[in-house]
């Protein structure tokens, strides 16, 4: 959820002093983003994978901060959730083998904790959502001990003024009211950071912008919250609303949300994005510095802050460290189900995105942005199944079924990883996940409805989510990517 904080209670003055920096950051981002150089540099990647925990019945264990204690490791952060946790992976270059370098790094991760997890009878799950969560665990004790979390919490009640609602569509849909934002730390993702030049920030980013739905719809592992058989990803929507800033009236008129997509293509720059953020969404944590930490690029802190206080799905990064340098951080993608899956997704989203690159300042032309949203969201709630609108081969846009889309997709998304400088090899093993995923129909979201519909011929419903967590973990530890899961 982003930078940690020091103080919890802001006066006026705090906010007007915030508002000022961040003018002047913005400023001194555009004269940095007009310096020839700036932020020039070979391709690189980074990821952060979100864990939950779990005792041996299957139970969330809240104990983020014992095992973070226990590690000692810089790279692990608290989530929101007692029972979450995040492990921020190792920045390397593009070009060579990258997501198998990843995949790697996550299963010694997840060895690693788990052997200090059993101190405590627990271990770590990767899946986007623990399907034996109940409503405790989303309740005001689930919370982290963390400074920034419950200032976040008590700014975005402030500015709501209203409960939380969650309603969510499915197969057994969901209505409920929430007084906290914990049911947003229910949610685990994995991120994948792709740094790229500013000269070609805005086309690299529209097109993840448009890549990020059929690389869901592909990816989905998040079908089950609170018992309920909901959307095949059921993140995108439990944290839009778990957050949501917006009171009655600004829903109507469709200002824009804190989480979600954003508001439109971006023309030029990075700079648009950043400014977004400063014009449309007021501050929740007015934290700022007397003065800016010396190096070879400023910090930037109070712009940092606060866009990292605005949860698009594909978010603009701006980095002080090597000189200063840009990233997209792309959020869409859930945990799970094996460290193989995430770095397929990854591969496929990375791919996409850099292929599809050459040809935006056509397709924005040609594309409404709202209709990449709707897509978006038919991506996260049907999967495979779900109508994407695309250009066809005349550049027309048409819709067109997920799983069809992508089988036209895959070539294109080596082209854009060749572009990196990946082995070939490398390729074909990550784009092989993908297409062995979309030859059987299978994503980790259907592996787990397949596998609960047979449990509960045998049993309840909450004994059967005990045992599909148990299967899921038999095969995740495994490392076999989903689509060679058993459903028996």
């Amino acid at each position: 959820m982003g930078s940690s904080i020091k103080h919890s209670n802001f006066s006026d003055e705090d906010y007007e002093a915030f508002s000022h920096r961040l003018q002047k950051n913005l400023k001194t981002l555009a004269k940095l983003l007009d310096q020839p150089g700036f932020g020039v540099g070979d391709a690189s990647l980074g990821a952060e994978l979100e864990l939950s925990l779990i005792d041996q019945s299957g139970s969330s264990k809240w104990i983020n901060q014992l095992l973070i204690d226990q590690a000692r490791d810089p790279q692990l952060t608290l989530e929101l959730n007692r029972y979450n946790l995040e492990c921020n992976l190792s920045p390397l270059p593009a070009a060579g083998a990258p997501f198998s370098k990843i995949a790697d790094e996550i299963t010694n991760k997840i060895r690693g904790l788990n052997q200090l997890a059993a101190n405590y009878q627990a271990r770590t799950v990767a899946i986007g959502i623990l399907p034996t969560l109940e409503e405790k665990d989303i309740g005001v004790d689930a919370m982290s001990d963390y400074i920034r979390y419950r200032v976040l919490t008590e700014s975005i009640k402030a500015m709501r003024g209203s409960p939380f609602k969650i309603n969510i569509n499915g197969a057994d849909p969901l209505q409920m009211t929430l007084s906290n934002l914990n049911a947003e730390g229910a949610n685990t993702s994995f991120q994948i950071h792709l740094r790229i030049n500013p000269d070609q920030f805005a086309n690299c980013y529209n097109a993840a912008q448009m890549a990020t739905a059929p690389c869901l719809a592909i990816s989905t592992n998040s079908p089950l919250f609170l018992g309920h058989q909901l959307w095949e990803e059921t993140r995108i929507p439990l944290f839009k609303q778990a957050v949501e800033t917006r009171n009655n009236t600004e829903i109507a008129i469709h200002r824009t949300a804190r989480t979600g997509l954003g508001s439109g293509w971006i023309q030029e720059s990075a700079l648009e994005l950043f400014q977004r953020s400063v014009d449309d969404f007021d501050v929740l944590l007015p934290e700022h510095l007397d003065q800016e930490q010396a190096g070879s690029a400023p910090e930037l802190f109070e712009l940092k802050l606060h866009h990292g206080t605005i949860w698009h799905w594909n978010r603009a990064i701006y980095d002080h460290t090597c000189g200063g340098h840009l990233r997209i951080e792309m959020r869409a993608l859930p945990s799970g189900p094996s460290a193989l899956d995430m770095a397929a997704n990854a591969a496929f989203l990375v791919g996409l995105s850099m292929a599809l690159r050459h040809q935006m300042e056509d397709y924005i032309k040609r594309i409404n942005f709202n209709d990449v949203k709707t897509s978006f969201y038919r991506a996260a709630e049907l999967g495979l199944d779900a109508p994407i609108l695309w250009p066809d081969k005349k550049g027309k846009a048409t819709h067109i079924l997920a799983h069809q889309l992508i089988e036209e997709l895959l070539p294109m998304a080596r082209t854009g990883l060749q572009e990196l400088a990946i082995d070939t090899a490398e390729i074909d093993l990550m784009l092989s996940v993908i297409a062995q995923r979309l030859e059987k129909r299978i994503t980790g979201a259907r592996w787990q409805l397949q596998r609960l519909h047979q449990l509960e011929k045998q049993m309840p419903r909450p004994e059967a989510l005990k045992a599909l967590l148990r299967d899921y973990l038999t095969h995740s530890d495994s490392g076999a990517p989903v689509s060679q899961w058993s459903i028996q």
